[in-house]
């Protein structure tokens, strides 16, 4: 029976952090410059992209016509260079919003599935999640490379955001992770490793013999002082809620270096101090839809199926008509 436990575990966490993602309400993105937002949609239920003009206030849709209508986009990105790109289950894209084209860059492994994408803006790095454990992150500078990241001991992290000083947000058993990428020169190889810690236990977990009602961190979003969540359902569809919070400071030594909390009376505050700071925008399983400007000054979210739209901290509803 003992033999059997760790294969069980695995297969728990892999369904449980898997099921997170799936039910977020999407993933968004900010054009390089902030002037638009890009967020992952349908039409008739195929697969596309709307867009959404800031300065002119306009909303359409792009069908993704290279896409199989059975097939999903599970996540985009934009780079400082203003490259899109996407994830399905089984390749990673590259998209060209004024020619509306999608061109694959790269097959998953076999018996692989991406998940997110996101960006990192101090690297200039792309990340792409996986379900996989041995690799469960891989980055690349340009597509053509390939680099496996490491993760010890809690292997499946999901909906990874960067905030603009490289500080790396994601969520884990449903809980809100806030680290960075750290790396080190190995056989003269850039080997990549994430180093984090749970700041926020926001996972509400419970067992019995129903469906699950358990609820947990499913996107994020980073500004300059604030983390933008959407807590949805784990493992079904259906409640939810979208939150912020002030974005936790990591500590750092005189030169820089992160340092790691050990003991419980160093992280129990931090717990402490982030479950008194959450605030509750409403009650929403569809929410979501956040994008964070490189710059980390503006945030779109969807809330009760309004945009919103976030600058230096003011609010305001985006009142958005088709081109």
């Amino acid at each position: 029976m003992a033999r059997n436990t760790p294969l069980a575990f695995v297969a728990a966490v892999l369904a449980f952090l898997l099921s997170v993602s799936y039910c977020s309400a999407g993933d968004a993105v900010f054009s390089s410059d902030g002037g638009r937002v890009y967020l992952i949609s349908d039409i008739e239920s195929k697969p596309a992209v709307e867009e959404i003009d800031l300065n002119k206030k306009t909303i359409r849709k792009i069908l993704l016509t290279q896409l199989d209508s059975s097939d999903s986009l599970r996540g985009i990105t934009c780079t400082n260079k203003n490259r899109f790109f996407c994830t399905t289950a089984k390749a990673v894209w590259s998209f060209e919003p004024e020619s509306e084209r999608l061109t694959k860059m790269r097959d998953a492994p076999t018996g692989v599935s991406f998940w997110r994408i996101a960006y990192d803006p101090k690297m200039q790095r792309v990340f792409v999640t996986t379900n996989d454990r041995e690799h469960p992150i891989f980055t690349f500078n340009d597509p053509a490379e390939w680099t496996p990241v490491r993760m010890r001991r809690h292997p499946y992290p999901s909906s990874l955001a960067f905030a603009a000083n490289g500080e790396l947000f994601f969520s884990a058993y449903g809980d809100l992770w806030c680290g960075e990428i750290r790396t080190d020169k190995i056989d003269e190889q850039d080997d990549f490793s994430i180093a984090a810690y749970r700041c926020a236990p926001l996972a509400t977990l419970e067992t019995q013999n129903t469906t699950p009602a358990e609820i947990g961190v499913s996107d994020i979003g980073v500004t300059r002082d604030t983390v933008y969540l959407q807590l949805s359902r784990m493992g079904g569809s259906g409640d939810g809620w979208f939150a912020r919070l002030p974005r936790p400071r990591l500590k750092r030594d005189t030169e820089g270096e992160m340092e790691m909390f050990y003991q419980p009376k160093e992280r129990l505050p931090i717990y402490l101090k982030a479950l008194h700071s959450l605030e509750t925008l409403g009650e929403d399983s569809r929410a979501g839809s956040i994008g964070v400007s490189l710059d980390g000054t503006r945030v779109h979210y969807v809330l009760h199926d309004k945009h919103w739209l976030v600058t230096n901290g003011k609010t305001e509803e985006l009142h958005l008509h088709g081109q």
